[in-house]
């Protein structure tokens, strides 16, 4: 499940304690007294003041003869963490080009598509649980040692049994999961080893989404080897992060990570033999890409002025890549908190938000309106579900009237106070739109580590709450976001529909596709238009300028910032 952000740090405190700093630690509240020009982004030590004026521009930057053939020059915004795919879930960014899985999503003609890949080819048993795979016989990890399905074995368990894996969720459907999480057991038991490129996967449950979840980077198949050899140092120590992918990790300080092209890589040789990746802060990233020391720039890393002048200066229209992310935006609504508690003032909200101005003010128009949980792109995606929820204040103020808020009844919309200015401005229309209507909507900053805190304890009221796809299936979503009593209360909807959220666990388990997308589309309508849970937003395009050197770049399928070197063609 993709999440960004950076890594909590409350998680070892006891739980009292920790309300205690997460309260302590709200940096301030904006009030109506405030007024209205108040801009948390002139509260913070300002990137924005060293970013390079937009008027100003060296494209000539360094020439492409000055640079090393076969080099990509990247950059990222913040280190990357711990490379484990186990324990990380925000940066994918090497994963995604170290390791391999048994399959890849790859995009074709604007449809997703499961591919081949460390797994030749498969079978599904007919009661749907069991899934045999065939291995390639000519992969080798990047120190020479051969891939065997003793490996993909290791992986899997791993994934239950490393201290602070954050990734139970991509193994704990195999037969045998909970005796491993116990401890009662030390291997899954539904995993079975038939030779080095024969094994077979057995599920509790049938689970269609289980070849599409294969693909996720969680999924990474490590080699089992160097990651026992390594200990408590896998995913720190480069000397140890050994895949079959098409990269190696050759060197790594607080600045910088470089990867080089695996001469033992068992697929076609990529065009990129070498990348650096650099971290930097955003209006660095702008300034360096102006001097031609970077060859493509990330949009959604740069603030948003930079961001609007690349989308409007006519010289950059035939180096845009663009792709519209899997993903949703939405302002989460806790239904367990007043004024939330009441579906009408919810149901008002929802009437309330200006999402067209949000799209042009903040996304420079580049984002579609989405009015559901699944964005386009996703399997299950249901275009009935979709053009019901149209920006009504009027109707809005006569809900509100009609739910008889008691009196200092307020809204607030958290935020976390190392929003970027595009997050801040978006917050900002949202309490004007619930004021107008009549809500007394405040804002309120959190530091990062606490917000999630508070989310994970269904404590924040409301805030906006952005999933990109991990894997091509509504399960992604919905399952993740309303599909246990943990997840909603992780989550901070603190949804209480103990029938529907039923449902949508039993869902994941049905074998007859299209009456499963169905319910989906079903569950979907239930929690959005009936419950109003959420706020739907939009889904955000996605933008990379493409350097002088680079002829093309295909991204993710999923849109994700995290850049896989395969898709980069170098001229």
């Amino acid at each position: 499940m993709k999440e960004k952000g950076k890594k909590f740090a409350l998680k070892g405190l006891g739980t009292a304690l920790a309300i205690v700093v997460a309260v302590l630690a709200v940096a301030f509240i904006i009030m109506s007294s405030l007024g209205e020009s108040v801009n948390i982004w002139q509260l913070k030590k300002g990137e924005a003041a060293e970013e390079a004026d937009p008027g100003t521009d060296s494209t000539s930057g360094n020439s492409a003869a000055s640079v090393e053939e076969g080099l990509v020059r990247l950059a990222c915004a913040e280190e990357l963490g711990d490379m484990d795919v186990a324990k990380n879930q925000a940066y994918y960014h090497l994963p995604l080009n170290i390791y391999d899985r048994l399959v890849e999503i790859r995009q074709e003609g604007g449809v997703s598509l499961i591919k081949p890949s460390l797994a030749k080819e498969w079978t599904v048993s007919p009661d749907g649980k069991t899934y045999s795979f065939t291995l390639r016989d000519d992969v080798v990890f990047s120190d020479g040692t051969r891939l065997t399905a003793d490996d993909v074995r290791f992986s899997f368990t791993r994934l239950l049994t490393v201290p602070g894996s954050e990734q139970t969720a991509f193994a704990d459907m195999i037969q045998g999961a909970d005796e491993v999480l116990s401890g009662a057991a030390d291997e899954l038991s539904g995993i079975k080893v038939t030779d080095d490129t024969h094994i077979a996967i057995t599920l509790k449950e049938p689970f269609p989404a289980y070849i599409s979840m294969l693909g996720a980077p969680a999924c990474s198949i490590l080699c089992r080897k160097k990651t026992e050899e390594a200990g408590d140092s896998f995913g720190t120590d480069p000397a140890y992060i050994i895949g079959s992918g098409p990269y190696i990790l050759t060197g790594m300080d607080d600045n910088s990570y470089t990867l080089e092209a695996n001469p033992l890589y068992w697929g076609e040789a990529p065009s990129v033999k070498k990348a650096i990746l650099s971290v930097m802060a955003p209006a660095l990233m702008d300034q360096a890409f102006r001097n031609g020391e970077l060859d493509l720039l990330d949009l959604e890393l740069v603030n948003s002025g930079a961001a609007e002048y690349y989308l409007k200066n006519e010289v950059y229209d035939d180096t845009r890549t663009e792709k519209d992310n899997v993903e949703i935006l939405s302002l989460m609504l806790n239904t367990k908190i007043p004024p939330l508690d009441n579906p009408k003032v919810r149901r008002a909200v929802q009437l309330a938000i200006d999402r067209e101005r949000i799209i042009e003010e903040v996304c420079g128009g580049h984002a579609r309106l989405t009015d559901g949980i699944f964005p386009m792109g996703l399997t299950g995606y249901s275009e009935e579900n979709q053009g019901w929820l149209k920006y009504d204040p009027e109707e809005a103020r006569r809900l509100i009237g009609e739910a008889d808020l008691s009196e200092g009844s307020t809204v607030e919309l958290v935020l976390d106070s190392d929003a970027d200015e595009g997050e801040q401005r978006r917050m900002e229309i949202i309490r004007e739109n619930l004021r107008a209507v009549g809500l007394n909507a405040v804002i309120v900053v959190y530091d990062h580590e606490s917000s999630r805190y508070l989310k994970k304890e269904g404590q924040v009221m409301a805030y906006v709450f952005k999933w990109i796809a991990d894997f091509n299936d509504p399960d992604n979503f919905i399952y993740t976001i309303f599909g246990s009593e943990e997840a909603v209360r992780r989550y901070s909807s603190n949804y209480s529909d103990s029938g529907v959220i039923k449902r949508i666990a039993e869902a994941r388990n049905m074998e007859d596709e299209a009456e499963r997308l169905k319910e989906y589309a079903n569950l979907e309508r239930k929690l959005v238009q009936e419950d109003a849970v959420w706020v739907p937003l939009y889904s955000a395009g996605h933008v990379f300028i493409r350097g002088e050197r680079v002829r093309n770049y295909t991204t993710y399928w999923a849109g994700w910032s995290d850049i896989t070197l395969k898709g980069i063609e170098l001229k």
